[in-house]
């Protein structure tokens, strides 16, 4: 049960954990999504498969099991064999193995094995404590279009009241009349007699001679080219007057372009090819993926184990992108790593 229980925590640090002899577990991002059936709304989480491919010991587990019992590189290894091998007799005797908080094993109609993960567990450590919630849908109101009245019109209303009226035509005849005639005696000055007598004359009073609004001349002034540094310039013919400008540093004679500095970008996405506890078996793996072109390198010593690299990434999809290619080549021991 130990195994389970370190398997289970280097999830949470690690896409990719190696258990020799038995296969590779594989934790890959899933981003929140939304269950419409259900109406639930799951958080971001990391879902694990697994390889029954990767057999070949990279030193992850083995080094945590190693610093967990305080014994050797060797103890560890016998540690691990020990527990794939009850794995197998529990398999191979019930048909089925669960792994708490990881998933089940069990074969299917043609002896395959198949791994079912447990919905339950998230080895996203960003997402820690996150529960799905219920979706509530938002029911919308549809606008309803506003109900237009016809007004009826003007013959029918004549033809429903019997006939035209005509003692209402000649009074509004009479007030159009009478607002006429009130407009006209307003703008004739406000008197009656307009009708019978000729308009007021009016009188013209001669505006006064404007006078010129004074103006003051200035002389143009302008500074001369080619002065640097702090000068003093007449501004009067007679010098009476003196402006000191201060015309700035003269241009340095160069054709040098300044290149700003690239602040450098942390790679933390690297592609192990394989950890050697001897760095004679690391230099050897090193210089054959440089021999076939890959930007190999060597990380830091983690623990015992001195790793090498196909290349390191910036960018997670970039990183997967690449170690799907590498795997296609026929690297299949390849893993994902993120420091």
């Amino acid at each position: 049960m130990a195994l389970e229980r370190d398997l289970h925590d280097l999830l949470f640090e690690h896409d990719c954990v190696i258990v020799p002899g038995w296969g590779g577990f594989l934790a890959q991002y899933r981003p929140a999504r939304l269950d419409q059936a259900r109406h639930v709304i799951h958080p971001p989480s990391k879902d694990v498969g697994f390889n029954r491919h990767l057999l070949r010991n990279d030193g992850l587990l083995t080094d945590r099991i190693a610093k967990r019992d305080e014994v050797g590189f060797a103890s560890a290894n016998s540690i691990i064999e020990g527990e794939v091998a009850a794995w197998r007799a529990a398999l191979d005797s019930t048909g089925r193995l669960e792994l708490p908080r990881i998933g089940i094993f069990y074969r299917d109609a043609q002896r395959n094995l198949q791994f079912d993960p447990d919905d339950r567990a998230n080895f996203l450590k960003e997402a820690f404590g996150l529960r799905p919630v219920t979706a509530t849908p938002v029911l919308r109101e549809v606008p309803r279009e506003p109900q237009v009245i016809p007004l009826p019109r003007v013959d029918a209303v004549v033809r429903e009241k019997g006939g035209f009226n005509w003692a209402a035509a000649a009074g509004i005849a009479l007030l159009l009349t009478a607002g006429a005639v009130g407009t006209f005696i307003g703008l004739n000055g406000g008197t009656g007699a307009f009708a019978f007598g000729s308009r007021p004359t009016s009188t013209y009073a001669e505006a006064p001679v404007p006078v010129a609004p004074m103006v003051a001349r200035a002389s143009m002034f302008a500074l001369p080219e080619g002065a640097f540094g702090v000068q003093t310039f007449p501004l009067t013919d007679n010098d009476s007057v003196s402006l000191t400008v201060d015309m700035g540093a003269a241009p340095a004679d160069t054709t040098a372009v300044a290149i700003p500095k690239k602040t450098g970008i942390a790679l933390r996405f690297h592609l192990v090819g394989g950890c050697f506890a001897q760095p004679e078996n690391a230099d050897r793996l090193l210089k054959e993926l440089q021999d076939k072109g890959y930007p190999a390198r060597r990380l830091a010593r983690y623990g015992e184990l001195h790793p090498v690299v196909f290349g390191s990434y910036a960018d997670r999809t970039e990183a997967l992108n690449a170690l799907a290619t590498i795997r296609g080549e026929g690297s299949a021991q390849a893993w994902l790593l993120v420091r």
